[in-house]
């Protein structure tokens, strides 16, 4: 007995010494214990670090990022005004002045430019960058400042100087050249993922520098011109399932940049079945984005819509149904409902009382934020309630 318990001493103690040195090795060390040279110590070589490495960061974004949400009120700031210090200095004074907490800035607008000095290989390359915002550094510490909520909105594939650059990249028409809407605008193909790479590059770049989301508009498909007409290179599935994988790719990099994604759809989108016939299946979309922000402007509806004559001169009826829609749609999903609210004259002009009732409305529906459409940033301060913080 006495010898086999000497044996298995043994042979743990021989174990132990072996895996000793071979950790000693690994690490850069002399091996076994016992051999040295004289009084010299083996310094462990040390692993080449490549400056291109990513660190992954040491708190999980997703969660920080949902640990500081706050429930945004806001207001649509095109790119001129965001970089004129004279009406953000307006702008700002309204935020302070009332419960507007949130900006949506132009980051890529309407004809496809990039407002700012993105580092976008692709924007660099065809001259599609132009500074209107000089300091977008600048501009989002002042609004950190003012506890505004930087939101980016790009404008997906309506998108006329990267067809015009790159017409390989457009929607084509079967009459041949590329397709244009009524307007003589282009827009890029949903289908192509080369599109895709480059939106998601825009966004990345635009969280990377504070923006705290980033909202994707016109991500759908043309809606506006001979749409028979229209044809896409490369189409491989329905509509719907090319804007949802869109959205998808998109989601899968920006979250882990720590920001929120959301999408601007059709108001209609969230009381029809289908996808409209321009891409926007309203459950595929809330299945790939954080918040759905529907574009329930009364202006926008045509005459009968939810049995209202006149849609537009009644907003709190008619943004009553369409956030009753929303709600039930958005139910079970995921995503957050966030309207768009008409303040403009586009049709109606609305003032206080209209902007009221639309906030009201929406509210009532159980919805806690919402944001404000005018294409001039001039928005009706009577219609908001005082700063809740004092300011």
């Amino acid at each position: 007995m006495a010898f086999i318990a000497f044996l298995g001493a043994a042979g743990f103690a021989a174990g132990f010494i072996l895996l000793w040195a071979l950790g000693s090795v690994m690490v850069g060390g002399a091996g076994f214990p016992w051999k040295s040279e004289g009084d010299s110590v083996t310094v462990p070589s040390v692993m080449p670090v490549d400056s291109e490495y990513q660190v992954e960061p040491l708190v999980d974004l997703v969660a920080l990022r949902d640990l500081s949400y706050v429930p945004v009120k806001g207001v649509y700031v095109t790119s001129y005004v965001a970089g004129d210090a004279g009406r953000m200095t307006e702008l700002l004074g309204l935020a302070d002045r009332t419960e507007i907490n949130t900006f949506v800035i132009d980051v890529k607008e309407d004809l496809g430019m990039v407002t700012y000095d993105a580092d976008i290989a692709l924007a660099k390359e065809h001259g599609l960058v132009e500074k209107r915002i000089s300091d977008v550094d600048g501009l989002l510490a002042t609004l950190a400042e003012h506890d505004i909520v930087p939101i980016a909105r790009v404008v997906c594939f309506k998108d006329t100087k990267l067809a015009e650059a790159r017409p390989d990249l457009a929607v084509q028409s079967t009459d041949g050249g590329m397709w244009a809407d009524w307007k003589g605008l282009n827009y890029t193909n949903p289908y192509n993922h080369e599109v895709w790479e480059y939106l998601v590059q825009v966004a990345e770049d635009a969280a990377r520098r504070g923006f705290r989301e980033i909202q994707f508009d016109y991500v759908r498909f043309p809606t506006d011109g001979p749409i028979s007409k229209a044809s896409y290179p490369g189409k491989y599935c329905k509509m719907e399932d090319a804007i949802a994988g869109f959205l998808a790719y998109a989601r899968a990099r920006l979250e882990k940049l720590g920001v929120w994604v959301s999408a601007d759809v059709f108001g209609l989108t969230v009381h029809a079945t289908d996808d409209g016939g321009f891409g926007q299946k309203i459950e595929k979309v809330c299945q790939n984005v954080d918040i759905v922000c529907p574009m329930v402007y009364p202006s926008h509806y045509d005459d009968g819509s939810y049995g209202l004559d006149k849609p537009d001169a009644h907003p709190f009826e008619l943004v009553t149904a369409a956030m009753k829609d929303t709600a039930r749609r958005l139910a079970g999903t995921g995503a957050k409902g966030r309207p768009w609210l008409k303040d403009d004259d586009y049709g109606v002009d609305y003032g206080v009382e209209e902007v009221k009732a639309e906030i009201e409305a929406s509210e009532r529906q159980g919805f806690d934020e919402w944001l404000l459409w005018n294409a001039g940033n001039k928005y009706t301060e009577g219609a908001l309630r005082p700063d809740p913080a004092g300011g």
